[in-house]
């Protein structure tokens, strides 16, 4: 079995700024393999691939890498741990304990029912067991891991800037008879302002703005768990979504990069560059 995440420190002086890439990671376990009802190949579909590749050399600045390594439709860290569906279980627990919101009802909880284009993921109920199992097996680890590091970075620079990278589809991959045009290349989100200040919303949205991308904010995009768990921009604990579209760096009917992946790499590597070079502006009293 695999680590469920590792951790990318820079070799310079580390600074407050985190890449986190929770949807990127493409290991399925046999058991799970066996489990489903479907060809595992297509589960790559509801993953953000390449995200990790994407935001590999941000480290080089002084940035923190953070990479889940398990396919997101096993399990879901960008959930809470009650987004879960009792009835996915045998001898179906009880449902108090657990919160069924749309996303859950959709077949997209912390453990999906669906894949992205619809199919049920398994012919029969799962055993109750897997429900602690997945989550003693990768998802507290991780937000121990991740919760641990933003407080070590919290109490040595007073401040820390979670971006948590995503990717969604284009909409000419949800509907050929779209047009790509409308769709913003980015969507960030920070919980309408609640998670991450204003200011620094701003800036980081002229930085993309500035070399050419289209930038919306929060919708329909506004922030998962993280960014909703880890924002907390009254005490200098900042967490930002940033959504790419698709189309602009893989081939997503082959998942395979394109001519505009290295670009938006690079971009996004110029981001990290440009964060800590003006830490100092929105973090006047920093901690070196």
């Amino acid at each position: 079995m695999i680590q469920p995440y590792s951790v990318f420190l820079p070799e310079c002086s580390q600074n407050g700024v985190i890449f986190n890439s929770p949807h990127s990671g493409a290991y399925f376990p046999e058991k799970f393999l066996e489990q489903i009802s479907i060809d595992a190949s297509l589960l790559h579909y509801s993953s953000d691939l390449l995200v990790d590749q994407l935001i590999r050399d941000t480290p080089l600045f002084g940035a923190t890498g953070f990479v889940n390594h398990f396919a997101r439709v096993y399990v879901d860290t960008n959930r809470s741990c009650r987004e879960i569906d009792p009835e996915m279980f045998q001898n179906s627990p009880q449902k108090g304990n657990f919160k069924k919101n749309s996303k859950v009802a959709r077949g997209f909880g912390i453990f999906s029912r669906k894949s992205y284009d619809g199919q049920e993921l398994y012919q029969t109920r799962l055993p109750l067991s897997e429900i602690e199992n997945r989550l003693d097996q990768v998802y507290n680890p991780v937000h121990k891991a991740l919760s641990g590091l933003l407080d070590q970075i919290h109490q040595k620079h007073g401040f820390y800037i979670l971006l948590d990278c995503h990717s969604m589809p284009s909409y000419e991959f949800i509907d050929p008879e779209l047009s790509n045009s409308k769709q913003p290349d980015l969507i960030i989100g920070n919980c309408f302002d609640d998670s991450c200040s204003e200011k620094l919303t701003q800036y980081v949205a002229n930085y993309f703005t500035n070399h050419g991308l289209k930038v919306a904010f929060n919708i329909p995009y506004a922030g998962g768990f993280n960014t909703q768990n880890y924002g907390q921009p009254h005490d200098n604990r900042n967490a930002l979504q940033l959504e790419f579209s698709r189309a602009l760096y893989m081939d997503e009917n082959m998942l395979k990069p394109h001519e505009g992946f290295s670009p938006l790499q690079l971009l996004l590597t110029g981001l990290s560059e440009n964060l800590s070079k003006n830490l100092s502006v929105f973090f006047p009293e920093q901690r070196p």
